[in-house]
């Protein structure tokens, strides 16, 4: 019985790595890392709820802010890119943001 709880345990174990590394790869392929930095396409929702979206469209989110001294790169709300990822976050809404986007929420960042 031993030896099977120990294989159950170790199916598990690598279940859950598989799991995580398949999260991984999606989470960079949303970036559009290809593109690069300021230049990111970081528009994609997939993977969020309606909710989440709706927050999004009501912030009215674009990868290219039309005014270049409101990017979010400039903004109090953005998180950075982390690992050498084009896409970085938000706090007002979740999904990936472009450093050279923009959204009603913008903050101009202190200092």
């Amino acid at each position: 019985m031993n030896a099977e709880n120990t294989s159950r345990r170790a199916f598990m174990s690598r279940l859950g790595l598989g799991a995580l590394s398949i999260g991984a790869i999606a989470a960079v392929q949303a970036c559009g890392k290809s593109g690069g930095g300021e230049g990111a396409k970081c528009d994609d929702t997939t993977g969020l709820d309606d909710a989440a979206k709706a927050t999004r469209t009501s912030l009215k989110y674009t990868d290219k802010s039309p005014d270049p001294a409101k990017t979010c790169s400039k903004c109090q709300q953005f998180n950075a890119p982390e690992g050498g990822a084009a896409c970085g976050g938000c706090k007002l809404f979740k999904g990936t943001v472009s450093p050279a986007g923009n959204c009603a929420g913008f903050v101009v960042k202190a200092g």
